[in-house]
């Protein structure tokens, strides 16, 4: 193997818990993260997005509606139930430690993909069933005025030299996908990856980002607490497009960087009527009335270094202006670039521009759910703004370094930093943990969380609650993760993960309200589910415990476990079900866990 692949590996393998995986499974998980999350700069868990491995010809299957990802028909039609006319995007991964590009195997990923959506797939594995479902869903009921679009990559640790056989192999599949009619025919990419692109994209995904730009027209803003300086002024298409740009070694622009943006990117239609009337106003004017019609881009950076006109910007969002983003790029370096070839437009065009630097997270915060009030805005986004957020965010960083979690208030937020990934929780996972651990309601915790954070609004997340119960249910999810990827715990055990965690919540506190406890009871709920969770053998006799709690009352019911995973998880999901459960869950004693109940 590449010894700086094997070097990036083994970072990526120790910040994210994945030691005792074999070392070609490693490989597998760490290549998916760095192509989704430096490459395509989607923040999806590459361990969910991996397959066990039995699967014919194919390792990983991301499919993501609006760049989240979903695993199976109900998620995907619960996603696409929210969302007018989705973006959706299939994205497969096949990888090979090797540093031979084998034409037999590439051949059999692309025949691998075709099955897939053909469904002669179906059969390779649960997780493959859950996805055809998922695609079935889509194609029946999300796909509005876009077709999906489809990314394929066979990676392996060579230098890929465009071999003419395997290329006319690559070229014959994309026809094949064409020839279908079911994607994008503009958002068809089939990709053989090499050790250097892997590099380069682990780089991306890992190292906070940094530009400089020339911002001649730049006025200073007035100065308030929140804000270390700020600019305003206009910035031309050449200096705008550095702030997004993907470049190759030799310093060519070949795409966009997503992960630059919090307006996602997938928002960008370039086929809406909007966006053609702004290219053909181009057209006809040759740019120089474009900063007239326009509302500008505001990038919020951590940390601003100015000398004369140049600014240096490190760790840097742009949180308004995706659109504007966007259409510059496409009529300068896009599928438009052809058509505005002669316009030199690099400098014709004048975008509005605001350069605000802050490192308060909190303010920074307000200005995105304040500048994307047209755009749809994450309930989380809100979430981070509360005052208790911020300390449950510095509590959980700040105690031993055993039971730490990085608290994720702002997507990314951590990103370029020396801390172990799988800590990493955010406000969408905590609020899952918190319905299951603490509410106990596991049926409702991983679809319909929300709608728990709406009925409990005056409950949760009060500035005078305690941090350390909402950490402990924040660390037990993280105990669990850690035992699933280090295979002590069987994978089959993860469609009952919120019963798991339920289960905990139940035995530690014996089903009381944990917060109607007074607060010395409330603190030592949270220190005993934090000791349960470090000690491995309680941890396993709950989760068999409860997988036998279960396989009884889905036998009961006339399920059983051979069922399909789509019926097993619609039972669990009913309240009935869950009501049972917590009253068998209840009776149940368990001598390694007694130690941890809290009279």
């Amino acid at each position: 193997m590449n010894p700086v692949v094997k070097a990036q590996m083994t970072e990526y393998v120790a910040s994210n818990a994945l030691s005792e995986l074999p070392s070609s499974t490693q490989f597998e998980i760490y290549s998916i993260f760095a192509t989704l999350n430096g490459l395509l700069g989607e923040s999806v868990e590459a361990y969910d997005v991996h397959l066990a491995g039995v699967e014919f010809g194919v390792d990983g299957i991301a499919i993501l509606i609006q760049g989240e990802l979903v695993k199976n028909k109900v998620e995907a039609h619960e996603k696409m139930s929210s969302i007018k006319n989705p973006a959706i995007e299939f994205i497969f991964f096949q990888s090979k430690t090797s540093t031979s590009y084998d034409y037999g195997e590439i051949s059999k990923f692309f025949d691998a993909i075709e099955a897939f959506f053909s469904g002669d797939l179906r059969s390779e594995s649960d997780a493959i069933f859950d996805l055809t479902d998922a695609m079935e869903e889509i194609y029946q009921h999300g796909v509005g005025r876009r077709n999906p679009k489809i990314n394929a990559f066979y990676i392996a640790t060579g230098n890929y030299d465009e071999p003419k056989r395997i290329e006319s192999l690559r070229d014959g599949f994309i026809k094949k996908l064409e020839d279908l009619n079911i994607f994008d025919q503009e958002g068809i990419s089939v990709n053989v990856v090499g050790a250097k692109q892997l590099q380069q994209w682990y780089r991306a995904a890992t190292t906070s980002v940094d530009v400089e730009i020339e911002f001649s027209k730049a006025i200073v803003m007035p100065s308030t607490p929140h804000v270390e300086e700020a600019y305003i002024g206009y910035l031309s298409a050449a200096q705008l497009i550095k702030l997004y740009a993907i470049r190759d070694d030799s310093g060519n622009i070949v795409g966009v960087n997503k992960s630059v943006f919090f307006d996602n990117i997938r928002d960008y239609d370039p086929k809406s009527k909007i966006n053609i009337e702004i290219k053909e106003s181009v057209k006809g004017y040759g740019g120089d009335d474009f900063v007239f019609r326009n509302n500008g881009v505001t990038v919020v950076s951590k940390n601003i270094d100015r000398t004369a006109d140049r600014f240096k910007l490190e760790d840097y969002q742009i949180v308004n202006g995706c659109q504007t983003s966007n259409i510059i790029f496409d009529m300068l370096y896009g599928p438009d670039k052809a058509d505005y070839l002669d316009l030199r437009l690099e400098e014709a065009i004048a975008v509005p521009f605001r350069l605000i630097g802050s490192k308060d997270d909190d303010f920074v915060a307000s200005i995105i759910v304040g500048t994307n009030k047209q755009n749809p805005v994450k309930e989380e986004q809100f979430w981070a703004l509360r005052p208790f957020m911020k300390n449950f965010e510095e509590y959980a960083r700040s105690v031993d370094p055993e039971e730490i979690i990085y608290f994720e208030r702002r997507e990314n937020q951590y990103r370029g930093q020396p801390v172990e990934r799988v800590r990493i929780i955010q406000a969408s996972i905590m609020m899952k943990a918190l319905a299951a651990a603490i509410l106990y309601q596991p049926h409702r915790a991983a679809r319909d969380y929300r709608g728990i954070s709406a009925e409990y609004d005056k409950m949760l997340f009060q500035e005078d609650h305690d941090v350390r119960i909402y950490h402990s249910a924040c660390f037990l999810y993280y105990r669990l993760e850690f035992l699933w990827r280090n295979q002590k715990i069987e994978n089959k055990h993860k469609t009952f993960r919120f019963y798991i965690l339920c289960a905990v919540g139940l035995l530690i506190t014996s089903g009381q309200a944990v917060f109607s406890m007074k607060k010395t009871k409330i603190e030592k709920v949270a220190r005993n589910m934090i000791d349960l969770s470090k000690d491995e053998d309680a941890l396993k006799a709950i989760v068999s415990k409860t997988y036998e709690v279960i396989e009884k009352r889905l036998g009961g019911m006339g399920v059983a476990f051979v069922a399909s995973q789509e019926k097993i998880r619609d039972t669990i999901r009913s309240e009935s079900f869950s009501n049972e459960f917590r009253e068998q869950m209840l009776k149940q004693r368990i001598p390694s866990v007694s130690r941890y109940v809290v009279s």
